[in-house]
């Protein structure tokens, strides 16, 4: 399902008219967009089948895809609401609560990694998947002169699928390397040093 949300983002964020810029074929964009893709190997197989096949199959599997996903939906909405009764139900038992503090800690964000990490020339190509999690300090320190800041970071190098678009020809499928940095350990600091070069170590963790 979070798969399938990322690929519906692409085509959020190129937009209709960027796609078309770009020389993404819109059938394909579509396909892409309600699609589970889980890893590379999907993708590729998703790509030769959109190259190969005849409109009636790409309608099946669109059909099929979509079934899936009309269920899980149904899935999420039912357990939806039975969360929303219990929530309400406790809620009217439940008295004013006090603030806790969302501290200084590394927590787990969202990272859409940019096109020009992967290729600041090109512009025909898309990215899958089109973002990652990635570890980082978030949080409030004491007092609004402080600023939560990484002490020590982690550098990773993982492994994305670049599809590359031409002129009447088969989408290309490329693997690229794309470095990610995680956050590991969290200080407050003073808001003057935040906005300086505030020197982390790098630690290399296995």
């Amino acid at each position: 399902m979070k798969t399938t949300l990322c690929c519906c983002l692409i085509l959020t964020c190129l937009g209709i008219s960027i796609a078309e810029e770009l020389g993404i074929p819109q059938d394909l964009m579509d396909t892409l967009s309600h699609s589970e893709i889980h890893s590379i190997s999907d993708l590729q197989r998703l790509l030769d089948l959109h190259s190969g096949h005849s409109a009636g199959l790409g309608n099946e599997v669109m059909e099929h895809t979509k079934q899936k996903h009309h269920q899980k939906s149904h899935l999420h909405h039912h357990d939806y609401d039975l969360k929303s009764n219990q929530l309400h139900h406790r809620r009217k038992r439940s008295i004013v609560e006090e603030a806790v503090p969302a501290v200084c800690k590394t927590r787990t964000v969202i990272y859409e990694i940019p096109r020009s990490q992967v290729d600041p020339m090109a512009a025909n190509f898309l990215i899958w998947p089109p973002c990652v999690e990635v570890k980082r300090c978030t949080g409030c320190c004491n007092t609004s002169n402080m600023r939560c800041h990484a002490s020590k970071k982690h550098h990773r190098t993982v492994k994305v699928a670049k599809v590359e678009f031409a002129s009447r020809k088969k989408p290309k499928l490329k693997e690229v390397l794309v470095r990610l940095e995680d956050h590991l350990e969290c200080v407050c600091v003073s808001q003057h040093h935040a906005t300086e070069h505030v020197e982390a170590d790098t630690v290399d963790v296995r």
